[in-house]
């Protein structure tokens, strides 16, 4: 997946060289790869564990490279015309290149054997390397340089949401992954100018065969940057952006493997993609509803207190209501539990409430429960009017409770902790994306809509909401052109209002937050990537944003 169109990297080159100084990225990405240089020669002798090749400087060959050691078995004969078609090869060793000359080198075996008149080989299938950079390292540097090596068509990227420049938990994460290479990508700054140091291993046995520096002049770090701002939606502080070939609707985020790192999860309305994060999103798994399932809500929360977060959906199926409960095991995502509730994760609950075809919501709203299996539990007291999907609870500053919650058309409110009204925000939020016919008893009669409203988010002591501007005020249906997410605060006399991100183009769909990180899901305005239909891509698709905020 990409994140960022090809055009804006040409025009960082572009800027670059405009300023007159060389790309030192390029520079160390061949430096790289001719450690990958496909290549092939002869044993000549073995002594001990040292073999000599008939590969030398002619080949270009490094001391570091590693080669497989082929050997020639029985000849293959065509069943029919009984001509030989060539000798079977197989794989009996592996040599480490130490010394080189002319036309010679000499190697050491770091697998199995190898015998006078064996091949040696480097083929020209790709090289599985993990990519691991630092926190501290520009940014992006570390994505320029990430996508030159991915544009070799040498390496096949293993991505990792790692950060770090521990080579021990990068190798352990390596190895986990089934990766041959690892790759660390560390560097630091001077008062003129930035260096990355790059650090190549053999993942089987953590050896390290490169480990160089390039220095990057100001001008050269300053046109990546420009070219960002230049080209990239004006989307605020977004460190991240990935362009999604689908039409997801919902997201969530969630520890759902229960190895301490946190997925995001995708819904296109059939069907829930998961996702970690690294350099690029790298899809882990899937589930898949039914072709009359029609998502309307996601989360993710850990109810069974076991360490992996459930995967909880809502649907509205064969115009009723129906909730998922799935977890992960040995054989993939099981369906745990399913039910006739909307459902919704509320701080560290899960709630449910029923469905009413004349109304959309029914009854009262109560917390789901574990003790081996789901259950309903207690009640949960609220204002007359407020659904399940409508409210979030906030503390002021002497932590007196409220209930911050939207209303049916839109506007946002605030209740204390006896259910009274104490602040209505002055203008509604844009509209809602999902919204239902309610049944009607009569066949000439309206009976309105109801609809699922936006998430509302806790963060630290603020609400995040999100706010759309209609193309035409008064013409809400055409669409958005763009959308922001506020925050929300009580400073003891009455709510306050800032504006957290501003000035997304097109329609928020959801978002997700993770420390002091904020995922946000957009689609386009009026749904459509004009861009990518001039490049004969998918315009369809939805964008992922990730950006880095901090506290109030």
């Amino acid at each position: 997946m990409k994140r960022i169109a090809f055009i804006f990297f040409s025009f960082c080159i572009m800027i670059a060289s405009a300023h007159g100084e060389e790309d030192p990225l390029t520079r160390l990405k061949e430096d790289t790869m001719a450690y990958f240089k496909p290549m092939t020669g002869t044993v000549v002798s073995v002594d001990a564990n040292t073999v000599t090749m008939t590969i030398g400087e002619k080949d270009a060959v490094k001391p570091g490279m590693r080669l497989k050691v082929l050997r020639e078995g029985e000849p293959f004969i065509h069943p029919v015309t009984k001509e030989l078609l060539g000798k079977v090869e197989s794989t009996v060793g592996k040599v480490e290149v130490k010394e080189v000359e002319a036309e010679l080198a000499k190697g050491v075996l770091v697998e199995g054997g190898a015998k006078e008149g064996d091949k040696v080989r480097l083929s020209d299938t790709k090289i599985r390397m993990i990519f691991c950079q630092d926190k501290n390292i520009d940014w992006y540097l570390a994505d320029d340089y990430y996508r030159k090596l991915k544009a070799t068509g040498r390496v096949e990227m293993v991505d990792t949401a790692l950060e770090t420049g521990d080579e021990s938990k990068v190798l352990e994460e390596a190895r986990r992954l089934g990766a041959e290479v690892a790759l660390i990508l560390t560097g630091g700054e001077t008062d003129k100018e930035t260096f990355l140091r790059e650090r190549l291993y053999w993942v089987s046995d953590g050896s390290k065969f490169i480990d160089k520096e390039a220095k990057v002049g100001p001008e050269y770090s300053q046109g990546l940057k420009f070219g960002q701002e230049y080209f990239a939606p004006r989307v605020g502080e977004a460190i991240m952006m990935f362009d999604l070939p689908f039409g997801a609707q919902l997201m969530a985020m969630g520890d759902v493997y229960g190895d301490g790192k946190r997925e995001i999860l995708l819904s296109s309305g059939r069907t829930i993609r998961i996702y970690r994060t690294g350099v690029d999103l790298q899809l882990l798994g899937e589930i898949k509803g039914s072709t009359a399932d029609d998502f309307i809500w996601l989360d993710a929360i850990d109810l069974n207190k076991n360490g992996k977060d459930e995967i909880v959906v809502t649907s509205m199926k064969n115009g009723e209501i129906i909730s998922y409960i799935y977890e992960f095991s040995e054989s993939g995502f099981k369906l745990v539990w399913q039910g006739k509730y909307f459902l919704r994760k509320l701080g560290e609950d899960l709630i449910a409430q029923a469905y009413s075809g004349s109304e959309g919501y029914a009854g009262e709203i109560f917390k789901m429960t574990w003790n081996g299996e789901y259950h309903r539990g207690e009640k949960i007291v609220l204002p007359k009017g407020i659904n399940i999907y409508d409210f979030v609870y906030i503390e002021g500053d002497a932590k007196e409770p409220f209930i911050f919650a939207y209303d049916d058309r839109g506007f946002l409110n605030l209740y204390d902790e006896r259910g009274t009204r104490v602040w209505r925000s002055s203008a509604d939020t844009g509209g809602f994306e999902t919204t239902f016919k309610k049944k009607s008893p009569g066949i000439f009669r309206d009976a309105g809509e109801w609809a699922v409203k936006d998430r509302l988010l806790a963060r630290q002591k603020e609400i995040l909401a999100i706010q759309r501007v209609p193309i035409i005020a008064m013409a809400k249906g055409l669409g958005y052109k763009s959308s922001r997410l506020k925050d929300y605060w009580w400073n003891g006399f009455s709510m306050e209002e800032g504006i957290l991100i501003d000035g997304i183009k097109g329609t928020v769909l959801d978002y997700a937050l993770s420390g002091d990180t904020v995922v946000v899901l957009t689609s386009p305005i009026m749904g459509i990537k004009f861009s990518n239909i001039l490049k004969g891509e998918n315009p369809l698709g939805t964008v992922l944003f990730i950006y880095a905020v901090k506290g109030r």
